[in-house]
C-alpha cells in the first residue's frame, strides 16, 4: 500500500476543503439561473428531513427594488390541486364518497354526454371536459369575477374533447367542480374544510386562500416577459384548481406530511402518486392533483402551477428523501423554466446531478455540416454558424442558444448543459437533428427533426 507523504497529504486536504458542499453547489447554480436585478424565485431545499437551502434570488419588486426573501409569499397557482385531491380523498375515506361515483349526483342537470363523467375522471383530467381558458371569448371575460357555477356553465357550453375515460385533456374546470362536490358534502365552504382538515393541524399559517384573503403580507409581484408587470385574471377562476397563495416552508410542510402518510391513509396516498393508464395503454405522469414520474428507475413525484406571472415546482424523491420548492415571480426566469431547474437541483441535493461537461474544440468546417432548418410536425429548430460556435433558435421567433460540443456529433446548451442535440442521418440518408435531456424523466422518446 502506497502511503502519502506529508506534503501529498497537505494537497489532498486543500483539495476537500476547497471542495463545494451542496449547499454551494445549489446556491451558485441558483445564482446563475435567478439574476440578482431581475424577478426570481424563492427556493427550499431539504434532504433527509433536514434543510440544505432556504434562500431568495432575484427580485419581488422591481420597482423598488425589492429582494425576495426566503418567506415570500407567491401564488402556488395548480401546486393547489394536490389540496384539492386529498380533500376528495379525506371524504372517501370518511365513506362519504367513492372515486366511481357519477358526478350527476352532484350535478343533476348534466348534458347526456357528462352523464358517465366520474369523480375519478375529474381526479385524472380524463372527463373530456375542455379547458374554457383557451376559448377566446371567456378569455375576454376573464378578468370579471366568476361565480363556480359560471365555470360550469361555461365548460357545458363547449363539447366534450374526448369520451370520459378515453384521453387526458387537462382542464382545470375539473377541479372547480371537485371543489363544489367538497362543498356539498361536508356542508363547509372549500376553503373552510382544507383549513380544517390540512393547514391548521399543519401549522401552514401563510397558506391563503386567495379570494378572502385580502391583502397578503409578503406577497411578491408577478412579472410578465420583459420584465413588465403581469396582469392577471380574476382569482375567482381559480376555485379549486390553483386557489391558494403560499411559501416555500408551508407547501415543503405539506409534502412531507403528505408523503410520510400523515395526512392520508396509504391507499389514498397511493392512489394520489399514481399515474392513469388510458385504455389504450399509455401512461401519462398525472395521478391525483399530483405528476408522478420516474428518473433512472425511482419515483420522481412532482407538483407544478403556472399563473401569469406566477409559477411553482415542487420534488419530492423518496429514494433520497430529497425535497426541492421553487417558487418564482417570473416568465423570464429560468431560461428553460422551472422544470429542468427544479429537477438540476434535486439532483445536486441527491448527489446524482451529472458533472459539468467539458467542451471540445470542432473545425468550423464540422460546424457548417450542421447549419440549416430541421422540422418536424409543423416545428422548428435552426442552426447556424457564428464566430466559431454552433447556435440553436427554437421556436422560431426564439433567442439563439449557444451550444458547445461534447463529440462530433452532440452538442450541449451552454446554459444548461443537461440539454442535449444529437446529429445524425436518417434511414433516408438526410441530416437530422434530436433534442434530448441527458437526465430524463420517464421513458418519453424526443422527435426527430429533419432537415429541410
Amino acid at each position: 500500500m502506497q502511503l502519502l507523504t506529508a506534503a501529498g497529504a497537505a494537497i489532498l486536504f486543500a483539495a476537500s476543503a476547497c471542495a463545494a458542499t451542496p449547499a454551494e453547489s445549489i446556491d451558485a447554480e441558483l445564482r446563475r439561473l435567478f439574476p440578482a436585478n431581475l424577478p426570481g424565485a424563492a427556493v427550499l431545499v431539504q434532504k433527509n428531513g433536514v434543510t440544505l437551502l432556504h434562500q431568495g434570488y432575484g427580485l419581488a419588486n422591481v420597482e423598488l427594488n425589492v429582494p425576495i426573501k426566503p418567506d415570500s409569499v407567491f401564488y402556488a397557482a395548480s401546486v393547489g390541486k394536490q389540496f384539492t385531491a386529498a380533500a376528495i380523498m379525506k371524504l372517501v375515506e370518511d365513506g362519504k364518497l367513492a372515486v366511481q361515483t357519477p358526478i350527476r349526483q352532484f350535478f343533476p342537470n348534466l348534458p347526456a354526454t357528462w352523464h358517465s363523467i366520474t369523480v375519478e375522471h375529474l381526479l385524472h383530467h380524463t372527463s373530456g371536459i375542455a379547458n374554457v381558458f383557451m376559448d377566446a371569448a371567456f378569455r375576454n371575460a376573464a378578468f370579471a369575477d366568476h361565480t363556480p357555477q359560471d365555470l360550469l356553465q361555461a365548460a357545458i357550453a363547449m363539447p366534450l374533447l374526448a369520451p370520459p375515460g378515453q384521453d387526458f385533456a387537462y382542464s382545470s374546470v375539473n377541479y372547480t367542480l371537485l371543489a363544489m362536490i367538497i362543498e356539498q358534502l361536508s356542508g363547509e365552504r372549500y376553503d373552510a374544510y382544507l383549513a380544517r382538515q390540512f393547514f391548521v393541524p399543519l401549522g401552514m399559517t401563510q397558506t391563503h386562500y386567495i379570494q378572502n384573503a385580502g391583502l397578503i403580507r409578503g406577497l411578491v409581484t408577478p412579472y410578465e416577459h420583459g420584465p413588465k408587470l403581469a396582469v392577471r385574471w380574476s382569482s375567482t377562476l381559480l376555485f379549486g384548481g390553483g386557489s391558494y397563495a403560499s411559501t416555500n416552508a408551508d407547501l415543503a410542510r405539506w409534502t412531507a406530511a403528505l408523503q410520510s402518510g400523515k395526512v392520508l391513509k396509504p391507499a389514498s396516498l397511493k392512489a394520489m402518486n399514481t399515474a392513469v393508464i388510458l385504455p389504450n395503454g399509455h401512461r401519462v405522469p398525472y395521478g391525483y392533483g399530483i405528476r408522478p414520474h420516474t428518473m433512472s428507475g425511482q419515483p420522481y413525484i412532482r407538483s407544478s402551477g403556472d399563473i401569469q406571472g406566477f409559477h411553482a415546482e415542487i420534488v419530492y424523491m423518496p429514494a433520497s428523501n430529497v425535497l426541492v420548492s421553487i417558487l418564482s415571480n417570473s416568465d423570464d426566469a429560468p431560461k428553460f423554466g422551472l422544470f429542468p431547474a427544479a429537477r438540476r437541483i434535486a439532483t445536486l441535493a441527491a448527489g446524482t446531478a451529472l458533472p459539468a461537461p467539458t467542451p471540445r474544440q470542432l473545425a468550423d468546417s464540422v460546424l457548417q455540416q450542421y447549419a440549416g432548418v430541421y422540422t418536424h410536425a409543423g416545428e422548428r429548430y435552426t442552426f447556424e454558424v457564428k464566430d466559431g460556435r454552433l447556435l440553436v433558435q427554437y421556436p422560431a421567433n426564439g433567442k439563439w442558444e449557444t451550444l458547445l460540443p461534447l463529440s462530433p456529433t452532440e452538442f450541449y446548451y451552454e446554459a444548461n448543459s443537461d440539454f442535449r442535440i444529437r446529429f445524425a442521418s436518417g434511414t433516408d440518408g438526410k441530416p437530422t437533428s434530436q433534442w434530448y435531456d441527458a437526465v430524463p424523466v420517464d421513458d418519453d422518446t424526443d422527435p426527430v427533426f429533419v432537415r429541410q
